[in-house]
């Protein structure tokens, strides 16, 4: 945690100047519309905050989380002139954002820094209505290049990496992954996962798990 809260500080400012066409991309994706509700999991300092609360307009909702009191704490701040987004220090790994309630949800750079990636998917999953779609940008070092080798080395040093497929886990959770590009990057992914009517987001006798 220190090492977000760090973060919260120092790059992930430099990182949100950057985060422009990532969140245009995401909205138009997810086709995002005045009065949805949508979940940013994973929100660091809440460089998408702006752009989902524009997106959704007054009568929408948007809840964005983030684990590190100190990402929390800038995003807090970011939110304040946006009366319906709420922002929640919360693990992913452990919370339920409850039942059902988000059309669309967004994790950027989220989902692999986690030391539980299934259970930040299936409450992921649990989270989103019927046809819920959830955009995900994040690290995938599945290829076997020097590159990758490195990367997740340091990556599981410096960020605690578990080596969790992300996109593979995405698969045994929600009904449709589809990559947003034709070409994938040796060392990110860029995919859409659609909740269809019926999909079993947990697997029996795994219930949610309060936060704390």
């Amino acid at each position: 945690m220190e090492l977000w809260d760090f973060a919260a500080l120092t790059y992930y400012r430099v990182l949100d100047l950057f985060s422009g066409s990532l969140n245009r991309l995401a909205i138009a994706e997810l086709e995002l519309e005045p009065g949805q509700a949508v979940l940013d999991i994973g929100c660091g300092t809440g460089g998408s905050i702006s752009a989902l609360a524009e997106a959704v307009g007054p009568e929408g909702r948007v809840v964005a989380m983030d684990a590190s009191p100190r990402m929390v704490a800038v995003a807090r701040k970011r939110a304040r002139k946006w009366p319906n987004v709420e922002v929640r220090q919360a693990d992913a790994c452990t919370t339920d954002h409850g039942a059902g309630e988000f059309d669309a949800a967004i994790a950027f750079g989220a989902f692999s820094a986690m030391p539980d990636v299934p259970a930040a998917l299936a409450n992921a999953a649990d989270a989103l209505r019927p046809g819920g779609r959830l955009f995900v940008f994040d690290m995938r070092l599945v290829k076997k290049t020097r590159t990758t080798r490195f990367l997740r080395a340091a990556y599981r040093r410096i960020a605690g990496f578990s080596g969790a497929d992300v996109v593979a886990e995405l698969r045994k959770v929600f009904g449709q992954v589809e990559p947003v590009f034709a070409v994938e990057g040796e060392t990110t992914t860029v995919v859409m996962a659609r909740k269809v009517t019926g999909t079993a987001t947990r697997s029996a006798g795994t219930p949610s798990r309060p936060a704390g």
